[in-house]
């Protein structure tokens, strides 16, 4: 790896640092007050998750890397093919979540609770955030690394986010799965999503995926 790849792939991984750190610090350690109600509250932290997480390393990979917003993912090319890998991809979470409906994950989720117009507002809230997270690891992360670094090393940096940004579902699903099926379920979908996106190029169709997937999960969970 030359110097300029390996200065570009330090600073992915401190853009990526430095994005989990503000989405953190201003609610943990600041304790910035958030606005009151469930629906107020979820779209604040949504659009700061949002921005720090996915606006800003983006804006960085565009101007001091050179790439373009395709190069990062956001383009309708394989669009329906990444669509469709991405939608096999989820159905394996959908299946998991599916079997684990008496679990604690299932049964105390927040669309359970929610009266039903909160649970309307609630749901493209979670699309936003699932895309999001496609976005951030895949789009970022696994792209720009994938560009200058070797692929395997992009995998790695790739899951490993993914891996800490879902330790609490992790946590969650070990009632119903065991510790050992919780992790492997992560693992799987983390290496899973990296093949659909260095196949075609494309997380937009995967984050469409996602999407759906949460859809899907939330009428069932207003229906258990």
């Amino acid at each position: 790896m030359n110097q300029r790849n390996l200065n570009a792939s330090a600073g992915v991984l401190g853009i990526t640092a430095l994005g989990i750190f503000l989405e953190w610090f201003p609610m943990a350690i600041l304790q910035v007050p958030m606005p009151s109600g469930l629906i107020a509250s979820t779209a604040a932290n949504t659009l700061w998750g949002i921005l720090a997480g996915v606006v800003l390393p983006y804006l960085w990979a565009v101007k001091r890397l050179g790439m373009s917003f395709g190069d990062l993912g956001l383009t309708t090319r394989n669009l329906g093919l990444s669509t469709l890998l991405g939608i096999g991809v989820y159905i394996i979470a959908l299946a998991a979540f599916l079997h684990c409906s008496g679990g604690e994950m299932m049964a105390n989720h927040t669309i359970r609770k929610a009266s039903l117009g909160e649970a309307f507002a609630l749901v493209p809230l979670m699309g936003v955030m699932a895309a999001g997270t496609d976005m951030a690891t895949r789009g970022f992360i696994l792209l720009t690394l994938t560009r200058h670094s070797h692929v395997v090393f992009a995998i790695a940096m790739q899951n490993l986010v993914w891996f800490l940004g879902h330790t609490y579902e992790i946590g969650l699903l070990t009632d119903c799965l065991g510790v050992t099926m919780a992790v492997g379920l992560t693992l799987a979908l983390g290496i899973l999503g990296d093949v659909v996106v260095l196949r075609t190029r494309n997380v937009m169709g995967l984050a469409a995926a996602h999407i759906l997937l949460n859809v899907v999960l939330s009428v069932y969970l207003r229906y258990l």
